[in-house]
């Protein structure tokens, strides 16, 4: 077996990749790119996900200090709903104000999505007469 020297080869054998070998790693490669395009999906959707709860957070504590503003004995008790958008998803808002004491009132603030899908937010505060 003698080495020739302009090709870089051994007498007797021919170089390169065979096709199973072609076919293998255009298999494995292709996987490959599939996980990195399902993984960038999910990261999409994840995004969005955490921009919308960013949004429900704004909104449940808005509604929160507008009723701490408020004087104890001016806050009326009792459940009211409304709906909200956001990022083109309706939402519903459920705000429930419940009397603990004279001087207390709990204050529960749902937001979630109308379908029932995507995320969804609840905070719960309470508020307190002066003393």
């Amino acid at each position: 077996m003698t080495i020739d020297a302009d090709s870089w080869s051994i007498e007797g054998t021919v170089g390169g990749f065979t096709l199973i070998e072609v076919i293998g790693a255009l298999v494995i490669f292709s996987v490959g790119v599939l996980m990195v395009m399902q993984v960038g999906g999910a990261l999409t959707t994840q995004t969005r996900y955490a921009g919308t709860r960013s949004e429900l957070v704004v909104l449940a504590n808005e509604r929160l200090d507008s009723i701490a503003a408020l004087p104890l004995a001016s806050i009326t008790t009792g459940t009211t709903d409304d709906t909200v958008a956001v990022q083109g998803w309706s939402y519903q808002r459920v705000v429930t104000i419940t009397v603990l004491t004279p001087v207390l009132a709990r204050v529960d603030v749902t937001l979630a999505r109308v379908d029932g899908a995507g995320p969804a937010y609840a905070v719960t505060s309470y508020t307190s007469a002066v003393w």
